[in-house]
């Protein structure tokens, strides 16, 4: 069964947003949430599982849908769609400014949105085509070490991490949430396959959506680690093992 497009609908009118989501699924997408001020927006995008987003420009709240752009663009490799009332010659340009995947002006159709959305996801899946790398640069199966680096695509780019700036990694369904020293990272891969190629002496399961690199654990809790301030939680299933790779006075 092929999965459905899943799509986060911003809009902060009740009659619209409740259209929207009718259009929506009856044109066969799935909502992945929907929200009426940024924060609202960025909860749901912090689950990873929406693939397109609706941006009505004037929302609620001191950040507006053009804001929420950038910020979609900065952190989640998603294409957005900007929806408004106005069509007014200063809205246009700070939304042209930042180059959405469609723009739509109220009052649209069914048709308009599904064929907006359309248009939106093949022109993002050609901007996104991957680069060819040549076989003897995959990394699959074979275990780095801590001293090594590793390129992880973003967008249409690869960015270069240390394998020892990596303080740890959390799961979302098929993407990782890979945290640095002073920043994250966000690919779609699952959590089995990227720790396979991590040196398994510094990386380990604490719970089934994260590993940890050891050489970062500052306190060990009954259910949870600390990361430089950061609570990682600890399963009883995962317990035992992690706490074979460090030394204890009692």
């Amino acid at each position: 069964m092929e999965k459905k497009v899943r799509v986060l609908i911003v809009e902060d009118e009740f009659i619209t947003l409740d259209m929207l989501r009718d259009y929506l699924e009856q044109s066969g997408y799935e909502v992945s949430g929907d929200a009426m001020r940024a924060d609202e927006a960025i909860e749901v995008l912090e689950r990873f599982d929406t693939d397109i987003a609706l941006l009505d420009i004037n929302i609620k709240g001191d950040k507006d849908g053009i804001w929420l752009a950038h910020h979609i663009r900065q952190h989640y490799q998603i294409p957005f769609i900007f929806l408004t009332a106005y069509s007014d010659q200063e809205t246009v340009k700070r939304a042209a400014d930042i180059n959405p995947y469609g723009y739509l002006v109220k009052p649209f159709s069914q048709a308009d949105i599904f064929t907006t959305i359309e248009v939106a996801l093949k022109n993002y899946a050609k901007e996104t085509y991957p680069l060819q790398l040549p076989e003897q640069n995959w990394t699959e199966g074979g275990e780095l070490l801590i001293n090594q680096s590793i390129f992880i695509k973003d967008q249409l780019s690869y960015k270069k991490i240390d394998i020892a700036d990596i303080r740890y990694i959390q799961a979302y369904k098929n993407y990782l949430e890979i945290h640095l020293s002073n920043q994250r990272v966000v690919i779609r891969a699952t959590l089995q396959r990227f720790t396979g190629v991590l040196p398994h002496q510094y990386f380990v399961q604490v719970h089934r959506s994260f590993v940890v690199n050891v050489q970062y654990v500052e306190v060990i809790n009954p259910d949870n680690v600390v990361i430089e301030g950061q609570k990682v939680p600890l399963s009883k299933q995962n317990k035992d093992e992690f706490i074979k790779k460090f030394n204890f006075f009692v």
